[in-house]
């Protein structure tokens, strides 16, 4: 077979080689064909994914256009109104309720310093009620305390180390059982009630008299108390009412609108119950103030508010808090700034927070203009200054609510003031 194809003719031979190409480009092509059948027919099948839906934009309403027909539920939008992005952590605890101590940043740890403290802690949400004051970064108070250089210091490492006019000074316990001693400012007006000599107590309540006033009894209220009868409220010597409004978160900054508001409001003053509100703050700024203030004066609005609208100065134990690092000075220009835009609202500006925190974290002289509203448990108090309201008891027992009540006096009649 060699021999014969060797001695073809050219032509014969340039035919057969051509014969020879076109059959194996053929095989190839189909090869190649049988290859892409295969790919396309084994290839993995693609779904469509739809994009993620976009929730609408809540709109924000006018708000109480006539609050005095609407429920509490009805005004639940302002939970999710201004949401704008704020110096805030997540999940945060909620807390009100009782009075727990305040980070003093003069002291080596927390526990050395004193305050009172809200309890309730829920996430993401207020910061409510009594929580607990402490010694603030910077104060107006002349400070004794132990290693603390400048006027009016003392050395001190035990809590027996108190300086000898003791009288002019008033004393913060801490945690560790120390006290710090802040010098009786004598530029700040000084109350004169007589406790030792006017004050009663029957029923399980506080009351006052005196040749210059008479105290009027009341309570303060949030959502935690529940069902609440005004009308045996009434009958047990309640005249008024001092209801939480709402709050800002402490660790979300969000403003939330207590529940029981409306309720509380509309079924005390049928029961001839004066209201006055008040809103627990957590603001670090002046703007944070005004939109607080804003805030509640709008929702009292349709209410025959006689009693004060109350700023409520807190601080948070046992959790860090967006305003643990205010200054007295910076704290006190929150304070004010929410007094003078309630003011300018024409209704009647007071000052809530404990002993301690008044003593170690606001300046009284910047605040001179405005009545306080006292929180402390000892009684009688030995609060110098001058305060219009005292919440003396957050442990309470009355007519009306089957679980403990704040208890408060008033020592001016709101309603003719």
């Amino acid at each position: 077979m060699a021999s014969s194809y060797m001695n073809q003719d050219p032509d014969d031979n340039r035919s057969y080689k051509k014969t020879v190409a076109m059959c194996v480009a053929a095989a190839s092509l189909v090869i190649l064909l049988f290859l892409v059948v295969l790919y396309v027919n084994t290839e993995p099948k693609k779904t469509a994914v739809k994009p993620p839906e976009t929730k609408e934009e809540e709109r924000e309403d006018d708000f109480l256009s006539d609050s005095h027909n609407i429920t509490s539920s009805e005004l639940e939008f302002w939970e999710d109104a201004k949401k704008e992005s704020r110096t805030a952590k997540a999940d945060p605890k909620e807390d009100e309720g009782e009075l727990t101590p305040y980070k003093d940043p003069d002291s080596e740890s927390e526990e050395g310093s004193s305050s009172d403290k809200d309890t309730d802690k829920e996430k993401d949400k207020d910061k409510d009620d009594d929580s607990d004051d402490d010694s603030s970064s910077s104060t107006p108070k002349k400070k004794r305390d132990e290693g603390e250089e400048g006027e009016g210091s003392l050395n001190k490492d035990s809590k027996d180390d108190a300086p000898k006019d003791k009288e002019n000074y008033l004393a913060v316990e801490g945690y560790n059982g120390k006290k710090t001693y802040y010098e009786i400012l004598s530029d700040v007006p000084k109350n004169d009630y007589d406790f030792e000599s006017n004050l009663i107590h029957e029923n399980g309540m506080v009351s006052y008299k005196d040749s210059k006033r008479e105290g009027i009894k009341g309570v303060d209220l949030s959502k935690y108390n529940g069902t609440v009868d005004f009308a045996k409220l009434k009958d047990a010597g309640v005249r008024f009412a001092m209801l939480r409004l709402g709050s800002r978160g402490y660790g979300t900054g969000t403003i939330t609108l207590d529940e029981k508001f409306v309720e509380y409001a509309q079924n005390a003053q049928l029961a001839g119950i004066q209201t006055g509100a008040y809103f627990y703050s957590q603001a670090i700024s002046e703007a944070e103030a005004i939109e607080e203030a804003n805030y509640i004066v709008g929702a009292v609005s349709g209410f025959n508010i006689k009693y004060p609208i109350a700023i409520d100065i807190e601080t948070v134990s046992g959790d860090e808090a967006r305003t643990d690092k205010l200054t007295s000075k910076e704290r006190t220009a929150v304070v004010k700034t929410f007094c003078d835009t309630v003011k300018g609202y024409g209704y009647k500006p007071v000052v809530y927070a404990t002993r301690d925190m008044i003593i170690t974290g606001l300046d009284l002289v910047e605040l001179g203009d405005y009545d306080i509203w006292l929180s402390d448990e000892n009684v009688p108090t030995d609060f110098p200054y001058k305060f219009t309201m005292w919440q003396y008891n957050k442990k309470g027992r009355i007519d009306g609510i089957d679980q403990d009540i704040d208890l408060d006096i008033s020592f001016i009649n709101y309603e003719q003031k």
